[in-house]
């Protein structure tokens, strides 16, 4: 199971189909929590070191919403670093996602102190996504959580998914972002474990990507 984060997780599901406008979402219901955590640490898609930020955003709203971020690296003086890319994920209706903003230059920011982060866009998705997180729960195993749940695939055909986890220190503060990608046949319901760092408190499960 690979640790370290999705470099490329816009979410969506692909086929081929016309593209017409999404209904907008208010982005004055979209919160950017102010806890987040600047890690160097190794992308696994790109085979590179490289600076990171993970933040949650929370849906105030009563639609499912599909949130994009930006933003940009401040060191300790307040002096712009470099972008940050751009990532989307969906969001329910009174939930929250884990976030992981990657430098835009796929660097290394050794003086980077916070990102400054922007809701860039917000729109209902044009579709539900068929595979979800079910019976989630979380359990602390020689001082780290440990967050199990199942993958079930609701579709009549069978797909690929960016399953995500999120593990949060006492104060709430994100600590890493784990994911693996499965593989699930049509109508089926897969388990996933995922374990947290030492000192890990609470952790969740969501999904990223999916491709039919």
């Amino acid at each position: 199971m690979r640790a370290a984060l999705v470099v490329a997780a816009a979410l969506a599901v692909t086929a081929c189909a016309e593209v017409t406008p999404l209904e907008r979402v208010d982005k004055s219901v979209i919160e950017v929590s102010p806890l987040q955590t600047v890690r160097t640490d190794e992308l696994v898609d790109v085979g590179k070191r490289g600076t990171f930020v993970l933040v949650d955003v929370a849906n105030r709203g009563a639609a499912e919403a599909l949130v994009t971020l930006a933003g940009h690296w401040e060191d300790a003086a307040g002096t712009s670093l470099g972008a940050l890319r751009r990532e989307t994920l969906r969001i329910p209706p009174g939930g929250r996602r884990t976030f992981a903003l990657v430098d835009a230059a796929l660097a290394e920011r050794p003086t980077a102190a916070v990102a400054r982060i922007d809701v860039i866009d917000a729109a209902v998705p044009p579709t539900r996504s068929p595979i979800r997180i079910t019976d989630g729960k979380v359990y602390s195993d020689q001082g780290r959580a440990v967050v199990a749940a199942y993958v079930v695939n609701t579709a009549p055909r069978g797909g690929k998914a960016v399953v995500i986890a999120g593990f949060y220190d006492a104060g709430g503060k994100p600590m890493t972002r784990p994911f693996t990608l499965f593989e699930i046949g049509a109508e089926t319901r897969l388990p996933v474990r995922f374990v947290g760092p030492p000192g890990s408190k609470t952790a969740y499960i969501f999904v990223g990507d999916v491709v039919y």
